[in-house]
């Protein structure tokens, strides 16, 4: 890989440096706000990493605007690319089709259920199957709030038990 400098002479960047307030402006009429100071930083990079391609006659400006609308294009590009083959998919379809779990996984999720007796593994059951804190702190006879802190433990643990 070459290196970032290559010999680049201080006087090239202070050239693309003087060009910055007219690339701020250049930016504005291309890009929405929240995307003008990346543009504009992007250039500033292009035309440092590539400062080789530069040509004289051409003008600084010139070259900078035409780095900028590159830049401009290929993120067009790489936006459409990713939208065209973007393909959406329904959580409740992902979920059929994932993979099965292996062995290994079946027993330690076993190993963590087995652990979570009680009223932690039933809170947890319970949540699951989508129902709210407080249909299950009235029937177990508790706060909402103790059910949620019960139910983050036992998560807790489960988490600790995947991750170990």
């Amino acid at each position: 890989m070459e290196a970032a400098n290559d010999n680049r002479p201080a006087e090239f960047d202070a050239r693309v440096m003087a060009y910055v307030p007219g690339l701020k402006r250049l930016a504005g009429r291309r890009v929405p706000r929240e995307y003008r100071d990346d543009l504009v930083t992007d250039t500033i990079m292009y035309a440092l990493a590539h400062w080789k391609n530069f040509r004289e006659d051409g003008g600084m400006w010139n070259w900078l605007e035409w780095s900028m609308r590159g830049i401009l294009k290929n993120a067009a590009t790489k936006a459409a690319n990713r939208k065209k083959n973007l393909k959406f998919v329904p959580i409740e379809d992902h979920m059929n089709l994932s993979t099965p779990a292996t062995q290994l996984a079946h027993a330690d999720l076993s190993k963590a259920l087995d652990g979570m007796t009680g009223r932690g593994g039933k809170i947890v059951v319970r949540r699951a199957l989508g129902h709210s804190l407080r249909e299950i702190g009235d029937e177990m006879g508790m706060t909402s709030e103790r059910v949620r802190q019960l139910e983050a433990r036992e998560m807790k643990r489960l988490k600790a038990v995947r991750a170990g």
